[in-house]
């Protein structure tokens, strides 16, 4: 089966799993089709190479969605063109330096829109030579790299943040920060966001489990306030740096779990709560308390459909009805679905 056909069958249960999913809990009319990842082109920001061996003889494999661990010049192929040639690269220094500097691993992660990467090295923590020579090689070496970490030597080389350039914005982010996976389809699911948020409007963005800030930055209009959340500092860090770089004053990036926040903070009925939860989804406890303040609108982001799924029956059973329903294949090959629902509060 060639690779464009195994797609197409598995978009095709996709689909069926969306429709069966929605009917479930009345929402069939919202069935639509998914947004495709062109999968020619390379779609992936980031992709992990293990290598096996010793240095006089080793080889460097990368998973493919399709096939499992496989040599990593048949792997590339997830990533666009000079993400392949970074990759490659990587490989030609690494492999030159094993003797004194072995690697088990590596992770490259890309740029949205820009032609630049991070490198992270993964060295067993038993390795008590610095690596800082090897680090600055890859630097010196590869013209697209600005980043080498390090992790088990708690070391850092170049730049730590990955410039993004998505509809006409610079996203900063954080290596050890989440940020969308698909570098196709990102943009358009950041502009189906921004199209939802235009039907309502609203005081203040209240953006739960917030990352870098990518959604409620681009949503942002004229005064209008953010409140972000999450508990990674490092996506704290990458969205107070956002804010700051887009000029936006009435930000305010909190790092704190977002059901502490919740039971804290006081919302507002003509708020616009932003929530995209990790593949667990949200507890029916946080989803009790957000829907408690009885924000008008809600957008619910999810990259499970069957959490998103019993979340939206939640939301439901408080009072909320679905408006729109998006999806978007971002991580072909896999269980996996971006979907997006737009909430109201019932009068």
């Amino acid at each position: 089966m060639t690779l464009l056909k195994a797609y197409r069958q598995t978009l095709r249960l996709k689909t069926a799993q969306v429709k069966k999913f929605l009917s479930e809990i009345t929402y069939s009319h919202l069935c639509m089709n998914i947004m495709p990842t062109v999968l020619e082109q390379g779609f992936r920001n980031r992709a992990k190479f293990k290598i096996f061996g010793n240095p006089r003889k080793f080889e460097v494999k990368g998973t493919d969605p399709l096939s499992g661990e496989i040599p990593a010049s048949e792997a590339i192929w997830i990533l666009p063109g000079w993400g392949r040639k970074l990759v490659s690269d990587t490989i030609g220094v690494i492999s030159q330096n094993l003797s004194g500097y072995w690697v088990d691993g590596f992770e490259v992660q890309l740029t949205h829109g820009n032609k630049h990467a991070h490198l992270i090295l993964f060295v067993k923590r038993s390795k008590r030579r610095s690596y800082a020579e090897l680090a600055d090689l890859l630097l010196a070496k590869i013209p697209s790299l600005k980043g080498v970490s390090i992790p088990s030597q708690k070391s850092d080389f170049g730049e730590p943040y990955l410039l993004h350039a998505i509809r006409g914005k610079n996203i900063f982010s954080h290596h050890d920060a989440f940020f969308q996976s698909n570098i196709q389809l990102t943009p358009r699911l950041l502009e189906d966001v921004q199209k939802k948020s235009q039907k309502i409007s609203f005081r203040r963005i209240i953006d739960l489990f917030c990352g870098v800030g990518l959604f409620s930055l681009f949503l942002t209009k004229n005064d209008t306030e953010i409140i972000g959340v999450d508990n990674s500092k490092k996506a704290i860090e990458s969205a107070r740096r956002n804010a700051d770089y887009q000029g936006i004053g009435r930000a305010s990036f909190i790092c704190s779990s977002v059901e502490t926040y919740t039971h804290r903070a006081r919302l507002f009925p003509d708020d616009f709560v932003l929530i995209d939860p990790p593949r667990s989804g949200c507890a029916s406890s946080l989803i009790e308390t957000i829907a408690s303040h009885r924000p008008h609108s809600v957008c619910s982001i999810s990259c499970c459909l069957k959490t998103h799924i019993r979340d939206l029956k939640d939301w439901i059973k408080r009072g909320y009805s679905i408006q729109s329903f998006s999806a978007f294949d971002m991580f072909p090959f896999t269980e996996f679905l971006e979907t997006v629902a737009l909430l109201a509060k019932k009068p």
